[in-house]
This record gives C-alpha cells, structure tokens and sequence, in this order.
C-alpha cells in the first residue's frame, strides 16, 4: 500500500516517530464506529484484497494522529452504504459529496478534496445548456442516491437509473438517454476503463462543485466529530499530507 511505503521511506520516518503511536485503545469511540465505503478510485479501491486510496490513507493518519488502533472498512455497493449511514447508529461513511440537500443527514469531518458534478453528453449531441433548467424535456441517465442524481431531481426530472457508471456511459451511447449526470471523476475513469475517447464527449453542464467529506451518522457525539476534525487539521498541515496529495494527483486526481 502507498502508506505502508511512504512510511518506510527515509524521509517521512522522523514524521511518524514523531507522531501519536498504534495504542491499543478497547474503550475509544472511533473504535465503535462502523466504517463504510464504494470503491470510487483514485479516493478508494481494492488492492489485493485490501481497501487503499487516498481517503483510506488518510484516514489512517486520522487514527494515528488521534492514537487509535487501525479499523476494519468494509467496501460495499454506494445504495447501501448511503442508507446505512443515515439510519444506522455509529456509522462513517466516505468519500461522500457534502451538499446543500445532505447538510443535516450527517455530522461531516473534512474536506478530504474538492469534487465535481456534470451533465455528459456525446458531442454528435450537441447539447446547448447554460442552467438546470435546459434539463427539461431530456432523458438522463443517473446513479441512485448520489450527488448528481439530487440536482437532476431538484430541476424537476426523473432520471433513468442505471446499475452503475458503466451501465449509465451504455445508455448514452446507444442513444438511449441524452446525457449522463456523474461525477466528474467517476465519469473521466468509466470511459478510460470502457476503452473510449474523451474527444467523443463533452461537459454538457456543470451542475455542481461540492467538496468530499467522511460523513457520520447523526447520532455521533460532536466531541467526537470535533475530534476527528481536530486530527484532519492537524495532518493536513504536514508534508506527508502533501506527499499524499501529490502521489494520487499522478494517478488523475
């Protein structure tokens, strides 16, 4: 794992020695948290078995810094995870968009990064559209309980939902929908790993720009979400952080 490295490199072992350890802490509350997440790369994905990304790394420098033995994540479908987290109790889930329509779902520690949302279509479309209201009248193609999915529905249209971002770029191609609303970053990968060219699609709108966050259910202590904050203060004002950062932004952050 890109941690487990950065750790035993020369350069960054003063700035862990220097850090809180691994305590095994029984009784901790960030301990009793149930930590959920969708693979959703470059911020997590599966790698041997085990998550990684740049949301799982930091994550673990969270920990550290607040002396917390490393937790389980479990990696599970985003429907699924975006429920638990709103009724489940001690539940954080991660990367989410932190948004108008969410702001009281969740007690929320960040930012982890700065997201995007869009409207895609296939340039042959030629779609002209300068507010969500352009929306009107199109057949779009969205994931269930997303970002994206909140601002199609707040302009008034049911989109088609797709299983995935894959299934979403098929619809598109074969005609059946007009655009595809996804995040940005989602989208740029879906294509790549579909075999097809940027050139053949464009940003048909921009519908937001929400920064990433780790959301906790809103039954979590606000000593504890002050806690976690504290630590992400913390770490993000050091050069491991900035070594993160970098490391992920070769991998089309």
């Amino acid at each position: 794992m890109w941690l487990a490295r950065l750790i035993a490199a020369p350069l960054f072992v003063g700035l862990f020695l220097a850090s809180p350890g691994f305590a095994q802490v029984s009784n901790d509350p960030a301990a009793g948290i149930t930590y959920l997440a969708e693979v959703y790369r470059p911020f997590i994905y599966m790698d041997k078995g085990r998550p990684v990304g740049l949301a799982v790394d930091l994550l673990k420098l969270l920990w550290q810094e607040m002396n917390v033995p490393e937790q389980p994540i479990e990696v599970m479908p985003w429907p699924r995870i975006y429920e638990s987290g709103q009724w489940n109790r001690h539940v954080a889930i991660f990367s989410v968009y932190r948004t108008k329509e969410r702001e009281k779902l969740f007690k929320w520690v960040g930012p982890i990064a700065k997201g995007r949302q869009g409207l895609f279509c296939l340039c042959s479309r030629g779609l002209e559209m300068r507010s969500p209201g352009d929306m009107t009248g199109l057949g779009i193609a969205s994931l269930r309980d997303t970002a994206s999915t909140s601002k199609v529905l707040q302009a008034g249209i049911i989109p088609t939902y797709a299983a995935n971002a894959e299934h979403a770029v098929q619809l598109l191609r074969s005609g059946r929908v007009d655009a595809i609303a996804l995040d940005e970053t989602r989208f740029r990968r879906t294509i790549a790993a579909m075999g097809f060219s940027a050139k053949d699609f464009e940003t048909a709108l921009i519908l937001s720009e929400d920064p990433l966050y780790y959301a906790f259910s809103p039954d979590a202590e606000d000593t504890l979400i002050d806690r976690f904050q504290r630590a992400l203060d913390a770490v993000t004002k050091r050069p491991v952080y900035r070594a993160l950062l970098t490391f992920y932004a070769d991998q089309g952050l």
